[in-house]
């Protein structure tokens, strides 16, 4: 319980906080392993016009790819981003309270 506590104190930091910032980071972390150990992989193949599997139809699959893709753009580039900020903010805080 005291785990879930911490969770929710920190989804409820400020939204311009390092505390924010790394659980935003974290969240996007969790939801592409998610969909990566998911399999959801196979369905990016929409972009060269192959549907991903045979099982599921043209519509699903394109909302498979196109979800993978956004998921993993935000991985590679939201989250990286979100962390750096974290870092550069903490910093900066630390700095100005020490003047």
């Amino acid at each position: 319980m005291n785990l879930w506590l911490r969770i929710v104190r920190y989804w409820r930091a400020d939204l311009f906080s390092s505390q924010s910032f790394l659980v935003r980071a974290l969240v996007i972390s969790v939801v592409f392993l998610a969909v990566h150990w998911a399999g959801l992989r196979e369905y990016t193949s929409v972009l060269n016009g192959t549907v991903g599997s045979t099982s599921t139809g043209w519509r699903t699959s394109a909302f498979f790819g196109v979800a993978y893709l956004i998921i993993y753009m935000a991985f590679i580039v939201l989250a990286p981003i979100l962390i750096l900020a974290a870092g550069i903010l903490t910093v900066w805080q630390r700095c100005l309270h020490r003047r």
